[in-house]
């Protein structure tokens, strides 16, 4: 049986050859250079206030809708605060059979958290009273798997 590579698993290696390949590439003082500003998502006081969190469903991606910083990034990455609770509200932007579950690492359904499915483009859904815990890793599309996959963050206060 083939277990499921994460796209947290996948970008991680990507990372690791990525860097491998180009050490030892950068000329003097480019040192300076590599420092980069962390994502703005990452700081968690961005995050305390938020409890419903809206997507477009679409074949290729979960686009973010609310809250406000995370319009438009497909797939995003969403923390949770351990203990909290959210909504998570969807539109089917595509016409096409999509829904949304919280899975765990072993790709099971926590807490049976998932959305009825959906086929007509416009409809909209809501899973309600989302108590985050530590074991969700990400939000999916049972349908489209590949492609309709965000990575969940839970902190503990």
């Amino acid at each position: 049986m083939n277990e499921p590579v994460f796209r947290r698993t996948v970008i991680r290696l990507s990372g690791a050859v990525g860097i491998a390949a180009l050490a030892g590439c950068g000329g003097p003082g480019d040192e300076e250079d590599e420092a980069q500003p962390e994502d703005e998502t990452e700081d968690a006081g961005e995050w305390e206030g938020v409890d419903e969190f809206r997507f477009e469903g679409r074949t290729q991606a979960w686009t973010g809708v609310e809250p406000g910083f995370l319009a438009g990034e497909e797939n995003p990455t969403i923390t949770l605060i351990d203990g909290n609770e959210y909504d998570f509200t969807w539109e089917n932007a595509d016409g096409v059979t999509h829904n949304l579950e919280i899975r765990d690492e072993d790709d099971n359904i926590v807490d049976d958290y998932q959305s009825e499915d959906l086929s007509d483009e416009g409809e909209e859904t809501t899973v309600e009273g989302v108590i985050a815990s530590e074991e969700m890793v990400v939000y999916i599309c049972a349908y489209h798997e590949a492609t309709q996959v965000g990575d969940i963050e839970v902190q503990t206060e």
